[in-house]
């Protein structure tokens, strides 16, 4: 175990911490609002390894870090209850319903608030409304549907493409299931049908493409190169080489060693103290004997196409676009849950605690807003998913205080329990395979990072060695 994994983990389990915190927060505010005696506020389970007593109730950390509670006086039917006037038990059922509903109700509004926040910093937004697609893998949905690099995605399933996430959200509930979707080409608009794939063996959905990366000139081009002589300088950027855009090394790479010695016409952007300028030459490739293919002489470097711009919003508009954010991000799991039940997407593309914990450190270690906005997801989730009528939810609560006003009475502690231990043996079921799903999972990220981090080793040693690329 590296220590980047090391990291991962122990920023996963405080964003995990964290998100614990603010609902056991709400149950115990609510509590305490509704004069009911709280025993213990822990975050975490089993052996307390921290723990301080205030006022009648233990504030502890434990040692299991996947998820806390709030115990109450009178709540647990197992336990022998005295019936005293701060139990839970014997409060009025608008009181220990507002108790249950505190937890979730705070995860929504933190993740509200979270959003809020990040709107009125800036948040990276598309200059653009339209998806040019950069890259397309090969053997993929996309290439099978005759997309191609370059294309504009206008519409997906009859709706206005509305940004990549959105798109890879679509893609990813939909194994499978045939996407109508209208795209631009160089012969115009035309409409395809797109049939994602399960990515690797996770059990969501892939189209194979992805937005354009900007190929730039990583190292002044050789003396007397046919680049050099074109005008190519270091850090210009290459857009089109004979009306083909330009996305990827091996766009550039394929045209060049295609071109058999016959002039290309290459359109590239070079910033000058003037600004940003947009230029067309003509360059002949020549024939490189080591390389055994035909060069013009210059280093590539990949970047992510700049099609971004920072937002800044006034608190109006950020409560709104909040608003708006939330309750995308609250209904995914509806969306989610429908996708399961056709088998458009599979089980085993649930995550657990383990799978949570493991995105989070991934997440904060690679761009903290990211990191925010995956906060704001989860917390939002959490709540909603806490409200679902089941048995040992918030939600289940609810449903118990429901059935208590409708019948006059509450069910017994006898039903009570056996409903609470056929649920609780359902879902440690469901944990114990979605845990084990999450550590083969978090096993394939770490081979994939190591991979990666090696190929991007081997190929700056290559660039560092060799000026024969095209």
């Amino acid at each position: 175990m590296n220590i980047y994994w090391i990291v991962q983990i122990v920023l996963g389990l405080f964003g995990l911490s964290l998100l614990v915190f603010v609902h056991e927060l709400g149950h115990f505010l609510a509590a305490k609002f509704c004069g009911v005696r709280v025993l213990t506020f822990s975050i975490g389970f089993g052996k307390k390894l921290f723990k301080i007593n205030k006022n009648g109730t233990i504030y502890c950390i434990s040692a299991i870090p996947f998820g806390g509670y709030v115990a109450m006086a009178g709540e647990n039917p197992e336990q022998v209850r005295e019936d005293r006037p701060d139990d839970f038990h014997v409060q009025a059922i608008w009181k220990r319903a507002l108790i249950a509903f505190a937890g979730p109700a705070f995860n929504i509004i933190f993740a509200y608030a979270l959003l809020t926040g990040i709107y009125i910093i800036g948040t990276p937004e598309l200059v653009s409304d339209k998806l040019i697609v950069g890259i397309v893998e090969p053997n993929s949905a996309a290439e099978k549907a005759n997309i191609q690099s370059g294309d504009t995605i206008f519409t997906i399933s009859g709706k206005r493409a509305d940004g990549w996430d959105k798109l890879r959200e679509e893609m990813g509930i939909s194994i499978g299931r045939s996407i109508a979707m209208e795209i631009g080409t160089s012969n115009g608009r035309k409409s395809v049908n797109i049939v994602p794939q399960e990515l690797g063996d996770l059990g969501v959905g892939t189209a194979g493409i992805h937005p354009r990366h900007r190929i730039f000139v990583a190292a002044t081009p050789q003396e007397d190169s046919p680049a050099c002589k074109a005008g190519i300088d270091k850090n210009d950027t290459i857009l089109s080489i004979n009306g083909h855009i330009i996305g990827y090394y091996n766009d550039m790479i394929d045209i060049v060693s295609a071109s058999n010695g016959n002039a290309i016409e290459i359109v590239y952007e070079s910033v000058s103290e003037n600004g940003t300028d947009t230029l067309t030459t003509w360059v002949t490739p020549y024939w490189n004997e080591e390389a055994e293919r035909y060069l013009i002489g210059v280093q590539m470097g990949l970047a992510q196409f700049d099609e971004l711009k920072i937002v800044h919003r006034s608190l109006g508009e950020a409560l709104k676009m909040a608003g708006v954010k939330s309750y995308n991000m609250g209904t995914i799991v509806f969306r989610t849950i429908h996708r399961l039940i056709k088998g458009e997407v599979k089980l085993k593309a649930m995550s657990g605690p383990v799978g949570i914990v493991q995105v989070i450190g991934l997440v904060w270690l690679e761009n903290l807003q990211k990191f925010v906005l995956l906060l704001a997801l989860i917390s939002i989730n959490l709540g909603i998913m806490n409200l679902l009528p089941l048995a040992i939810t918030d939600g289940g609560v609810l449903l118990f205080l429901l059935l208590e006003k409708l019948r006059g009475k509450p069910i017994t502690q006898k039903n009570q329990l056996l409903i609470q231990q056929v649920a609780m043996a359902f879902f440690i079921a469901l944990f114990v395979y979605i845990t084990f799903l999450d550590f083969s999972r978090g096993k394939m990220l770490m081979k994939d990072r190591e991979k990666s981090q090696a190929e991007e080793t081997s190929s700056y040693n290559c660039k560092a060695n060799s000026s024969l690329l095209p």
